[in-house]
């Protein structure tokens, strides 16, 4: 038999060595594995003959083994994280110790705040009780001198519808009031009364359309003046000379004040036909079933609107005592006063004076 040729061994080529795996440990630590690149010229099929020998290629598990101590090498040490943590400590301790600070001063300026704001809070109090103890000593003041200016003018007696004569022209008062004195009196027109004093109100003349001024008339006696007044007020209607009169009792500034203030307790009181007469010092008095009911100051208007079951209405503050007010209503304010005029200089001799138009003149 013939024998068999042995077959030629077939070519092998050389072994190509594996590509990295994708469960790589350096997708682990951040590392991206590079990307292949890839050639754009053809690919050339190499001949076994003229291949070159491959060297032996790095193993995967080297190559993980050299990066993962390179990146237990970078990691911090017990040490390093003492050092840190200690940093760290004295940092916040610092930041403590100075918010610590802080909150203590804070804490003792609000201390010192309450106890300014306790101390304004009594002394506040302090001064709104003086000043409650320097109204009413005002007040007492204040009615003491009412009343002595009432008493200057018991004998007074203010009578007003008597027109004004023409400037120029003289005005007798003192016979015109005896006539009618004597008149309301019933007695004989030529009666003689003693005048203390009798002129018109104190004030400009008035206008000839303007309401003509009051005439204020002191009687030297008092028996007299009372009886000219009684008399007066029972009369419906007075009429001298072809003029409506009315005769008052002459009141201080202030008495007059407050009578305009108590204005709607008084009509109150008439339209409940409650019988009420002024006091001297000044009081409003009323007198029913053997009780005895009386305004004097601003306070004692509440009371006495519910003693008589009065309807309630606002009366003001006639004193004037109330913080922010004046002490009178007929006061004037600022912007209301009259600017005093300006005094023209007289220029001395040494000096130049100016003429309106403008020259200069130097006196001789």
């Amino acid at each position: 038999m013939a024998s068999k040729k042995p077959r030629a061994q077939a070519n092998t080529t050389p072994a190509v060595p594996l590509t990295t795996s994708k469960t790589s440990l350096r997708r682990y630590f951040g590392e991206k594995p590079e990307p292949e690149s890839k050639s754009k010229m053809a690919a050339v099929e190499k001949s076994p003959a003229h291949s070159a020998p491959s060297s032996p290629a790095p193993s995967e598990s080297s190559l993980e083994g050299n990066d993962l101590k390179t990146l237990l090498s970078q990691l911090p040490s017990k040490l390093d994280l003492e050092l840190m943590f200690s940093k760290m400590e004295r940092s916040f301790g610092d930041k403590l110790q100075s918010l610590h600070e802080e909150v203590s001063q804070i804490g003792h300026r609000v201390q010192t705040l309450e106890e300014e704001g306790e101390a304004s809070a009594l002394h506040l109090t302090n001064i709104q009780s003086l000043q409650q103890t320097h109204n009413e000593a005002i007040l007492f003041l204040q009615r003491k001198i009412e009343d002595l200016d009432n008493r200057g003018r018991r004998n007074n007696l203010r009578i007003r519808g008597f027109p004004e004569t023409q400037q120029g022209e003289t005005e007798d008062i003192i016979l015109l009031l005896t006539g009618l004195f004597n008149k309301i009196l019933g007695r004989p027109l030529d009666t003689v009364i003693k005048f203390d004093r009798a002129h018109r109100a104190l004030r400009p003349r008035a206008l000839p359309q303007d309401k003509p001024r009051d005439i204020i008339c002191k009687i030297h006696h008092f028996p007299l003046k009372e009886a000219i007044l009684q008399k007066a007020k029972h009369l419906r209607e007075i009429k001298h000379d072809d003029h409506k009169v009315l005769i008052f009792q002459d009141l201080a500034q202030s008495t007059l004040i407050a009578r305009r203030a108590l204005r709607p307790i008084t009509t109150a009181l008439s339209d409940m036909n409650i019988r009420y007469r002024w006091a001297y010092p000044f009081a409003l008095v009323v007198t029913q079933q053997g009780t005895t009911y009386s305004i004097s100051t601003p306070a004692e208007v509440q009371a006495f609107q519910q003693a008589l079951k009065l309807p309630k209405a606002a009366v003001e503050d006639w004193t004037g005592l109330t913080l922010g007010q004046t002490s009178h209503a007929s006061q004037k304010n600022k912007w209301q006063r009259t600017p005093k005029k300006r005094r023209r200089r007289i220029p001395s001799g040494n000096e130049q004076t100016t003429s309106p138009r403008g020259t200069t003149s130097r006196p001789t």
